[in-house]
């Protein structure tokens, strides 16, 4: 799958070099260099040295040698593009999608399943010895995805109208707004590869739609199958909305709902068709969610995940209610399943549809020994008192902790913390804050989230040291 921003290069290469004495803009060697990959770091890149030179290089695999060529140099490092793998990993395999090495969502669809799962443990050892001074800490293995394709069920993909040939949907070329039309992606649920089809085969036969539309968003439920459509539009009126949800609704079986968004900013406006929320089953729970909440896009291993959570939070809990403050929240997916044991959870979000979603999904479900606050973690924390959690769980957006949010858990003094990172490097920047701040961490575990990809899940368990 690729990423509507943030995408670039083709798969092939960045070559960085670190030398004092290179001051010329462009490598003057051998137009080819023969190098040996080492590992591969964080980002997806294989680390290399030529003599002096350390090289980075995209689309290579632990052990192989491969021939590259370079380019500019930039502040110390340069960039080059891969040539030809000279002597491949026996862990290479061919890649399914046909503008892999274009589209900027895949970085490892050459490796195979078994090796992903072992450069990610790897990579996570690596990012937090260096960047958190967790040397010593066990990074145990990267719990494996149940699907290692087709597991998306939520995607973002921007609409592309070439000057010539057909609308269609696209990604994003990495690090790019270069769009890559795409027929279908490896990583979507079926059931939106169809929908991916069908809404080319709108746009081919619409150009006038397609050049007012921006984004199609595609949500499926995996409990019940219904998807949930969101399209952002340059500029848009009610009765063209309601034109192409009907459109769109004659056409593709089982529509639960839809939006339209057109424009920005106060001159925004947001129109909708049937019901736009999707409801999924975590355990025994049934949850639901709102096309403005957030969940996980990869749902069979988030419930791994979320049955992971709750054991870890309950194994302190004795005869007293174990008292959790879950900072995050989203629409209840781990705080609801440890109130249903018996805590006493307080769910802090500052999404008010997210927390709509958790306040009906608690009522549905029957849990009791909730309480909601509709705030910012950074907003939330400076009131709280010392002492007045056991446990605090959370799971924050790719960027990590603020200072603010940060300087609040240590004002906290909660005797534990449960923090789900969706990037390593933020996130050993903020367990090596918090070991400064007397945290020490105890325990964590990897999950492939997103196979095909360089992200990694991490759960990590910290509690006060002793």
């Amino acid at each position: 799958m690729g990423r509507l921003a943030d995408a670039g290069a083709d798969i092939g290469c960045v070559l960085v070099v670190h030398s004092s004495a290179m001051t010329s803009p462009d490598i003057q060697t051998d137009p080819t260099l023969l190098i040996q990959i080492e590992k591969l770091v964080h980002g997806g890149r294989g680390l290399a040295h030529q003599e002096a030179l350390a090289l980075f290089v995209e689309g290579v695999l632990p052990g192989e040698q491969v021939r590259v060529q370079p380019g500019r140099v930039k502040k110390g490092y340069g960039e080059a593009r891969l040539l030809e793998v000279v002597q491949p990993s026996p862990d290479r395999v061919a890649a399914p999608c046909p503008v892999y090495g274009r589209c900027g969502g895949c970085q490892l669809q050459h490796a195979s399943a078994t090796a992903q799962l072992a450069i990610k443990r790897d990579i996570l050892a690596e990012t937090l010895a260096r960047m958190g001074g967790l040397a010593e800490i066990h990074v145990p293995p990267v719990t494996a995805s149940p699907e290692v394709y087709g597991y998306r069920s939520r995607a973002r993909l921007a609409v592309a109208v070439p000057s010539r040939g057909a609308p269609s949907l696209a990604y994003f070329e990495e690090g790019s707004h270069r769009p890559v039309p795409i027929a279908q992606c490896p990583l979507l649920a079926p059931r939106l590869n169809e929908a991916v089809a069908y809404f080319n085969q709108m746009l081919a036969g619409s150009r006038a739609a397609a050049s007012q539309l921006q984004e199609i968003r595609l949500g499926l439920s995996v409990t019940t199958g219904e998807v949930v459509f969101q399209y952002v539009a340059e500029q848009c009126q009610r009765p063209q909305a309601d034109a192409w949800f009907a459109r769109v609704r004659a056409g593709f079986a089982g529509v639960k709902g839809q939006v339209m968004i057109a424009g920005r900013g106060a001159q925004q406006r947001r129109w909708t068709e049937g019901e736009t929320t999707l409801t999924e089953q975590v355990g025994p729970l049934r949850l639901r969610c709102s096309d403005r909440s957030f969940v996980q896009a990869n749902w069979k291993l988030n419930e791994t995940l979320a049955q992971t959570v709750t054991a870890w939070s309950l194994e302190a809990q004795t005869g007293t209610p174990l008292r959790v403050l879950e900072l995050y929240a989203g629409i209840g997916n781990f705080g609801l399943a440890i109130a249903r044991e018996g805590a006493l959870v307080t769910f802090v979000e500052g999404n008010s549809s997210a927390l709509a979603d958790a306040r009906y999904n608690a009522r549905v479900n029957h849990i009791g020994r909730c309480r909601f606050r509709s705030e910012s973690a950074e907003a939330f924390l400076p009131g709280a008192a010392p002492g007045e959690y056991d446990l605090v769980l959370m799971d924050p957006p790719r960027t990590g902790l603020s200072k603010e949010a940060l300087a609040g858990l240590v004002h906290l003094k909660a005797g534990r913390i449960l923090y789900l990172s969706c990037d390593p490097p933020t996130l050993a920047r903020d367990l090596r804050a918090m070991q400064e701040a007397g945290y020490r961490v105890t325990r964590l575990q990897g999950y492939d989230m997103f196979p095909q990809t360089m992200h990694i899940e991490t759960l990590v368990e910290l509690a006060v040291a002793d």
